[in-house]
């Protein structure tokens, strides 16, 4: 073979395997290396792009964020709400305060804080305050200032081709529930707007227990889904795309 056509496989090859990978979105920008500062603003300029969606790498829009389940939640005096068609907007919203990576753990850690606004039907029963409750009606809350510590512990795996792809193996999360929170809710007391509008300044009066009652199910369900469409874009995208920091082998595992 000659150079020239040796030349010629060569380049090929390598712009036949350019081609069996998704380009990488131009608000993705990798680290090269192992900084708070450099995964921080990666974070920051990766985030407003990712919740529009990536329909190519089949990420779908996260912001607003339709709840395609129904989300039930017990307060205080064994009353039962529960969420209907319901909408968490706000992901956009997000600003890392800090992002660490923990390498020899495996770990990311994010430290955020996002503002939300969940709305959508709610059904209502048991006992508040003086009041057997049995109602529905629209149910607005606003959660300002939501501080989030998630821990996402990863790996990389090696596909059939060699190529490596981050998974993510598990996460925990804890969250302060805001400095303030707002809830409304329509229809509260059948009939009578005016005792309706007495306890919703009840229940709003201490907002730290409030948020946690009625943010914690809908976070939940926020967070495992958000990270089951980041895993989406791990699984179309290689580990050497998204990153620049060189991996040894003890990182790697074969896929199974």
């Amino acid at each position: 073979m000659s150079y020239g056509h040796y030349v010629l496989v060569v380049l090929s090859v390598c712009v036949y395997g350019s081609w069996q990978l998704l380009p990488l979105p131009d608000f993705i920008h990798p680290c090269k290396e192992l900084s708070d500062e450099c995964f921080t603003q990666a974070t920051l300029d990766a985030i407003p792009g990712f919740v529009l969606g990536i329909p190519e790498a089949g990420i779908p829009t996260l912001d607003p964020l339709y709840l395609d389940q129904n989300i039930s939640m017990t307060l205080p005096g064994n009353l039962k709400m529960t969420f209907h068609n319901a909408k968490l907007v706000g992901l956009s919203t997000c600003i890392p305060d800090k992002v660490s990576s923990r390498r020899k753990k495996r770990t990311f850690v994010f430290d955020m804080h996002c503002n939300f606004t969940v709305s959508g039907q709610y059904s209502l029963l048991g006992r508040l305050l003086l009041f057997n409750l049995d109602t529905e009606g629209q149910a607005k809350i606003k959660i300002y200032n939501q501080r989030i510590r998630l821990e996402v512990v990863e790996r990389v795996v090696l596909n059939e081709k060699g190529e490596g792809h981050y998974k993510i193996n598990s996460y925990k999360y804890k969250a302060d529930y805001g400095t303030d929170l707002k809830l409304n809710l329509t229809n509260l007391i059948r009939g009578n707007p005016q005792i309706s509008a007495n306890v919703l300044q009840v229940l709003n009066s201490d907002s730290q227990a409030l948020a946690k009652d009625f943010g914690g199910p809908i976070l939940d369900y926020a967070i495992d889904y958000a990270l089951n469409v980041t895993q989406r874009f791990f699984d179309a995208y290689t580990y050497d795309q998204i990153s620049h920091v060189p991996l040894t082998e003890e990182f790697f595992e074969k896929e199974k």
